[in-house]
């Protein structure tokens, strides 16, 4: 019987200091350098350069046992890239002139974009091995657009001739325009797919410096407006002497370094 009860009190001693060495919580402070780009979903559109971006957050870790998560937080992301495409605008003054004219331009947009992410993620974790513990993230991102310019350089293709209402080519200069106001041109939310992995590196108790790799792969149009079509020969096309228009649509995509420290 002694024997008995003995067994029974270590059994609980083990279970009880298990339980106060497990932390249903884990919160990170991180910095997101990346790499973002913009993948056009139109063959009117033509896909420019990766751009450099930063950003940063804060993780949030709910723990349903030491290998399993729940991962959420809020992330800043400053992301954008390059498209290029044709575009009508019926009120562009030609150089030192007064009058509106309409014009069909070609435009090359570097998107400078900013967003409010709440990831809704689960994460899996291995059992610490040395000091290390690889971890796995897949999951859902929310996000909401904060801020949106663009740097702008646009050549001017044809012109409409008020007298003729006939097209013809353009002689306006080419425009460059920096830090352009465009939130009315922007989708308020992304959506993406979140995948990731890494390490953290114990360095004393529940802290840690958490490395890893994420693919912020964004799956909804995060644009608006229209542009123009074109014809076979990649010159605008028409239709009774309007052009022709199409939706533009394009996604965003990231693939992020993250750096932080877990507590």
């Amino acid at each position: 019987m002694k024997k008995s009860i003995l067994i029974a009190l270590a059994i609980g001693f083990v279970t009880t200091s298990h339980a106060q060495d497990f932390n249903p919580w884990k919160i990170a402070i991180h910095v997101d350098p990346n790499v973002s780009w913009m993948k056009p979903n139109n063959n009117k559109i033509e896909g420019g350069d990766s751009k450099f971006k930063f950003g940063f957050g804060i993780a949030i870790d709910k723990m349903f046992t030491e290998n399993y998560a729940f991962a959420t937080g809020l992330n800043i992301l400053n992301t954008g890239g390059q498209l290029t495409y044709l575009y009508y605008d019926p009120s562009i003054k030609r150089d030192g002139e007064t009058n509106n004219t309409e014009v069909i331009a070609e435009m090359t947009r570097t998107y400078n974009l900013k967003y409010l992410e709440i990831p809704l993620t689960l994460k899996l974790r291995t059992n610490e091995i040395g000091y290390m513990t690889y971890w796995a993230q897949f999951g859902l991102g929310l996000g909401f657009n904060i801020g949106a310019k663009s740097d702008d350089d646009i050549i001017f293709k044809q012109e409409k001739d008020p007298a003729s209402g006939q097209w013809k080519d353009s002689g306006i200069k080419t425009r460059m325009y920096e830090d352009v106001e465009m939130k009315d041109d922007i989708s308020l939310f992304r959506t993406s797919l979140i995948v990731a992995a890494g390490v953290e590196y114990n360095l004393s108790g529940n802290a840690s410096v958490v490395a890893g790799i994420t693919f912020n792969n964004g799956f909804n149009n995060v644009l608006k407006g229209d542009g123009v079509a074109t014809d076979d020969a990649d010159n605008p096309s028409f239709t009774d002497g309007d052009p022709d228009k199409f939706q533009l649509k394009a996604f965003n995509n990231m693939l992020m370094l993250n750096v932080g420290v877990l507590f």
